[in-house]
């Protein structure tokens, strides 16, 4: 469920915390032909999606993208980033993940939540898990949302790929997939590398997935 802190009002939708311990920061907004520099977040914007809402407040950030005929106010989808600027605590993913829990939980008349990996991706510790919101009442659209949070040294990124439906295993699969090819880099890190081609590698502000 959503808490947004740089959010005029809250929707009555299930979300990410976006003001968790109040630390996040903006997107860098590079282009495609953009040098990496430093610590960067890769992640194309998803086939057939749009940025709707990027809005940042001292160290915090949002970027939402849903379909291209949908809004943020009326979506079946929708990937949510988050960056957590200046935060480099191992400890953050457990208060993160159970803030989310007791979210869900006391929003939520059923709440589940499902890991999936704990892992290392190019040199950084990485979690994906899946959250289930149900309600009694049949009016009342599900949500499912799957998360990687991937601790960074120079900041904490969170995406998500929130359902406002009951997916099927090949659409949870389609962003499974989306998800791995979310990645962090650092121009400086041996053991982090960015990749040589720094034009297929696009910030989710500039451009959709290479081939589609």
């Amino acid at each position: 469920m959503a808490d947004r802190a740089i959010a005029s009002k809250y929707r009555s939708r299930c979300r990410a915390v976006i003001a968790l311990l109040g630390v996040l920061l903006g997107l860098a907004s590079g282009t495609a032909s953009a040098k990496l520099e430093g610590e960067n977040l890769l992640q194309p914007l998803p086939a057939g999606f749009k940025i709707a809402t990027e809005q940042a407040e001292g160290h915090a950030s949002l970027t939402e993208m849903v379909p291209t005929d949908e809004t943020v106010d009326q979506w079946t989808r929708m990937v949510t980033t988050q960056v957590y600027r200046g935060l480099n605590d191992a400890l953050f993913f457990a208060r993160y993940k159970d803030q989310m829990k007791e979210r869900w939980s006391k929003a939520c008349d059923v709440a589940d939540t499902k890991p999936f990996s704990d892992s290392s991706e190019n040199g950084y510790a990485t979690h994906i898990w899946l959250q289930v919101c149900a309600y009694k009442d049949t009016q009342k659209k599900p949500e499912v949302t799957v998360f990687k949070f991937i601790q960074g040294r120079d900041a904490t990124y969170v995406v998500q790929m929130a359902f406002h439906f009951q997916p099927g295993k090949a659409q949870l699969a389609e962003s499974m997939a989306y998800l791995g090819k979310v990645t962090v880099c650092d121009t400086r890190q041996a053991n982090s590398p960015c990749p040589v081609d720094e034009s297929s590698n696009v910030t989710v502000k500039t451009a959709p997935e290479s081939g589609r």
